[in-house]
């Protein structure tokens, strides 16, 4: 089972970044943030994190156009304004994202997917991009702040356990006539649609209004 990880570099200093990277013998670190700057580390501004990066020996690309949390294709977003991490999935451009990725990973690269925040639960990188890689049956492994490893696995059980009570998990079992896996599986892609719309990028309503 293939590996990739993800990681937010929060306000941590490039020296801690690199440390981590190094502990965990990654070579290729993938920005999946929309804007690539940051006003309050500005370390991790595009330009200055890529030749930090090349410095050490570890490549940098940009994927925020593939798999940013903010999306300027309208139809990826509700009614609502809020971005469907489920039809960002599904698009075109996410899926030449998610190739690529595979093609890198056979190159030999052992990659990180980069946002800011600092919990993985708070971030696109896991609930969107994690999700989609874990549902390919990569093994997802999230960096923390504290420099310990989060499954996929452990992240969607704090999901589950912040939704949903064991008495509300019990009340969904009983009205989902399917087979258990069926509804496991069911379980798991309602709490990542909570977090969607608890994280997920809104378009201002007269953006929605403009056609933008």
């Amino acid at each position: 089972m293939p590996t990739v990880y993800t990681i937010g570099h929060s306000v941590r200093s490039i020296d801690a970044f690199l440390k981590l990277l190094n502990r965990f013998e990654i070579n290729c670190v993938i920005d999946v943030r929309s804007v690539p700057f940051s006003q309050y580390a500005p370390q991790y501004n595009m330009f200055e994190l890529k030749n930090t990066l090349s410095s050490n020996g570890i490549e940098y690309l940009f994927m925020g156009n593939e798999f940013g949390a903010m999306q300027t294709n309208l139809r990826l977003y509700d009614s609502d304004g809020l971005l469907n991490f489920e039809k960002v999935m599904q698009s075109e451009q996410f899926q030449t994202g998610v190739k690529r990725v595979k093609e890198k990973i056979e190159q030999g690269f052992n990659l990180v997917f980069m946002c800011m925040e600092k919990d993985p639960m708070d971030c696109h990188r896991s609930i969107l991009v994690g999700r989609a890689f874990h549902e390919e049956k990569y093994h997802v492994l999230n960096i923390m702040e504290n420099g310990y490893i989060q499954s996929q696995e452990k992240l969607i059980k704090r999901l589950l356990k912040h939704y949903f009570s064991k008495s509300y998990q019990t009340t969904i079992f009983d009205y989902l006539d399917l087979e258990q896996n069926q509804k496991e599986a069911e379980l798991i892609r309602e709490v990542y649609r909570l977090r969607n719309k608890d994280i997920g990028y809104k378009l201002e309503e007269n953006a929605l209004l403009q056609g933008w």
